[in-house]
């Protein structure tokens, strides 16, 4: 009886150590972040926190046998699912499965977006963007914050974030645009108008405002934005020259909305595009607090520029 408690006890300790290191495994992937400067105990009590270890004791113990306490790697991870501990061990201390948070800003142009990612190491930047512009997606990659691994393939990139603007640009928005007689790459073009125009959020609709009114009018948009666009480079002021530019994106000579959009707009400008503000306003300038303002009426537009003109 004595040798058969001995081997119960054995195996129940090995059955105890297997559940601890793969029995409370994660039904799912999951995708963790470990911050720069995290200590061992921080990324145990990180993975307890999303239920990807059972017990951060063990978890310290076994980067301490393994010589790993402190070779931790920072970085998000994307954690398999069914993973017992010691892999998990293994993947932070090897840096496997390494993603990076990467937070597309509303108004970047596609050659923007290219750049960022370059510049993380997800595509090749010069691919990424001749198959954006093959594909006609500028407008289309949604601004947001993507969790992606390095050396993504470029398609596999620019479906995520097409997906995201489809997940986004929903059934109302849809239905909305039919209201409006417009097709939903007249709504795209017009909110990354909107986009690069506004100077702070409540904006938005009140820019949208005015271009619907011209438009309607069968008036020239008049926005610095698409020529900015047309001349493919960033200026604090325009001349009278770059308002001469020839280009189907000068809306200074080209009636009605550009040929497509001058960026890839956020959600609340796509939103101002559809839903603009209930206003007979025409005009709008940067005032003196860097802030837009409207008018309805031509004079008191001029007015508003010498106004602002003088305090700038």
């Amino acid at each position: 009886m004595g040798k058969k408690l001995a081997g119960l006890v054995v195996l129940s300790v090995f059955f105890l150590f297997l559940w601890f290191t793969w029995g409370t495994i994660p039904s799912k992937s999951a995708i963790v972040t470990i911050p720069e400067g995290s200590s061992a105990r921080k990324a145990a009590r990180i993975l307890k926190d999303a239920d990807l270890i059972a017990s951060e004791t063990l978890f310290l113990a076994l980067t301490r046998v393994f010589g790993v306490s402190d070779d931790l790697k920072a970085g998000i991870y994307k954690i398999p699912s069914r993973s017992g501990i010691l892999r998990i061990v293994h993947i932070l201390a090897k840096g496997k499965s390494q993603y990076y948070k990467v937070t597309i800003p509303e108004g970047y142009t596609s050659a923007q977006i290219a750049e960022l990612l370059e510049s993380h190491k997800i595509v090749n930047g010069a691919r990424f963007l001749e198959m954006v512009n093959d594909g006609k997606l500028e407008g289309y990659l949604f601004p947001e914050t993507y969790v992606l691994a390095p050396n993504l393939p470029e398609e596999t990139v620019i479906k995520i974030m097409k997906d995201q603007f489809n997940r986004n640009f929903t059934e109302e928005f849809e239905k909305r645009a039919k209201e409006l007689k417009m097709t939903k790459a007249k709504v795209v073009t017009l909110a990354s108008i909107i986009e690069k125009e506004a100077k702070v959020a409540d904006e938005r609709p009140k820019i949208s405002a005015v271009f619907h009114n011209r438009l309607k009018k069968r008036w020239y948009l008049e926005s610095c934005a698409t020529v900015l666009y047309a001349l493919g480079k960033h200026k604090k002021k325009l001349t009278y020259k770059d308002l001469d530019v020839d280009s189907p994106y000068n809306t200074y000579k080209k009636y009605g909305l550009p040929p497509g959009p001058i960026c890839n707009p956020g959600l609340e400008s796509i939103r101002a595009a559809l839903y603009p503000e209930n206003s007979k306003d025409m005009y709008f300038v940067v005032g003196s607090s860097g802030t837009h303002v409207f008018s309805r009426y031509l004079k008191d537009h001029i007015n508003s520029k010498k106004k602002g003109k003088r305090n700038r």
